[in-house]
């Protein structure tokens, strides 16, 4: 038992041969990095294109323009950098917030669908696998699917090494 915050690149440089534990271990520090700015930036983009998709949904006749994605992107960033450095005193009432927002949300989605919905068989829910979308095999359809679901995973672990360092 090694208990640590920093994560993959400690496991690797304390796993990994001595001869290349340095190398590894840093290597692997940066690819996490790159990783998390990767999460922030892809964050932005899929909350604008949510954002656009709800404006699209609710008016029509909205033409959505690549640089109204750019400018949405740019927006959410800011607030999350803003949120996060320039109201850091604010931020755990806003975390409050949005945790009853995220409990209040998933009742009110999961209620209708249980109450309203039709039910299928236990067989139809786990049986049936659907690749609708033309990909060569079922497990690259799984794979290409799931990509949505990383991100719940994600933040999930950036929490974790940021709890230990406190």
């Amino acid at each position: 038992m090694a208990p640590t915050s920093g994560g993959q690149y400690h496991w690797v440089s304390m796993l990994a041969p001595p001869s290349s534990r340095k190398i590894l271990g840093y290597m692997t520090g940066w690819l996490t990095i790159t990783g998390w700015q990767s999460l922030v930036a892809s964050g932005g983009y899929v909350t604008g294109t949510m954002i656009q998709g709800i404006v699209l949904l609710t008016h029509p006749e909205y033409v959505g323009l690549n640089w109204h994605g750019t400018l949405l992107f740019w927006g959410i960033i800011l607030f999350g950098y803003g949120i996060n450095t320039a109201v850091g005193s604010l931020l755990a009432k806003f975390e409050g917030f949005i945790l009853i927002l995220h409990i209040l949300g998933f009742f009110a989605v999961v209620f209708p669908l249980a109450l309203l919905s039709q039910h299928q068989t236990p067989a139809d829910v786990f049986n049936t696998f659907l690749n609708l979308g033309g990909w060569q095999t079922q497990g690259l359809s799984l794979s290409i699917g799931i990509t949505g679901s990383v991100f719940a995973f994600l933040g999930g672990d950036g929490a974790i090494h940021v709890s230990d360092l406190s």
